[in-house]
């Protein structure tokens, strides 16, 4: 669980905080929302669909079934080509604050707040962000921007009655599960749009962000192909805890082992 608190001077000005190391953050996140300037480098790497809500939104699927984003390895890394471009913020978070402004908040649950002399300052002695935490809150505000012109975008497509309900069936091994709530591009009724209605959804970029999802779904065998091998890793690891167990199981190897020649020294 998340512990977001904005970054106060009074509060952090004496502390200290550690980069972030791996993304086990993110290891229960199945949708991430994608800004429209990461939609080239995101369709070529990821699934994207849209999901539905209050606001219908670009999202790239990361995972088969609830709580496993197969893109984070047992290890934290990350095993796909790009990574959204929010997780890469962790763990600074956008606040919203006064008259339409933001604020720059930390995650005290991530472990990051450093001790000692570790780490990065969060403010200057006079007070000021570091430039580390400045370039942290300009690249979260700019993602922002880009969240909410995709989302701009997509609210286009469904106002010209683009988007259709994407019966999307994930095969994980002979199981196949089933995934509600997802939007895609209708490829039919984008080739009937007319021309002024095709140019005009060019110029404005909403085009680009339909042939890319529509592209992007090809991405969708990544998922069942890193859920395997996270399976398979799952299982050797298990194999592996049981040899070591079994090697020292009392009822099996405690006479066979002389435990005093061993220690003994030489």
């Amino acid at each position: 669980m998340s512990d977001i608190q904005p970054l106060r001077h009074s509060v952090h000005g004496s502390k200290r905080w550690l980069a972030n190391a791996d993304y086990r953050f993110a290891a229960d996140v199945l949708m991430v929302p994608v800004a429209l300037e990461e939609l080239a480098a995101a369709s070529v790497s990821l699934p994207l669909a849209f999901a539905k809500g209050p606001t219908t939104s670009l999202i790239a699927l990361t995972g088969l079934q609830q709580g496993k984003n197969v893109f984070v390895g047992p290890d934290g890394r990350w095993l796909g080509d790009y990574m959204p471009a929010v997780l890469r913020g962790f763990p600074f978070k956008l606040l919203p604050a006064t008259e339409g402004k933001w604020a720059l908040g930390f995650d005290h649950a991530s472990g990051l707040i450093a001790s000692g002399v570790e780490g990065e300052a969060f403010f200057t002695s006079e007070g000021k962000p570091t430039d580390a935490v400045q370039k942290t809150f300009n690249f979260l505000i700019r993602i922002n921007s880009g969240l909410e012109q995709a989302t701009k975008a997509v609210a286009m497509l469904s106002q010209h009655e683009l988007l259709e309900p994407w019966p999307l069936k994930l095969k994980d091994g002979d199981i196949e599960i089933p995934v509600a709530g997802l939007l895609r591009v209708s490829e039919t009724k984008l080739a009937a749009l007319d021309a002024e209605t095709f140019a005009s959804l060019r110029s404005d970029g909403v085009l680009a962000l339909a042939y890319a999802q529509l592209l992007s779904m090809a991405n969708i065998d990544k998922l069942g192909k890193l859920a395997r091998l996270q399976a398979h890793h799952a299982a050797q690891h298990a194999l592996q805890a049981d040899q070591v167990k079994s090697m020292f199981s009392a009822d099996k190897h405690e006479d066979e082992i002389d435990w005093d020649a061993m220690l003994k020294d030489d």
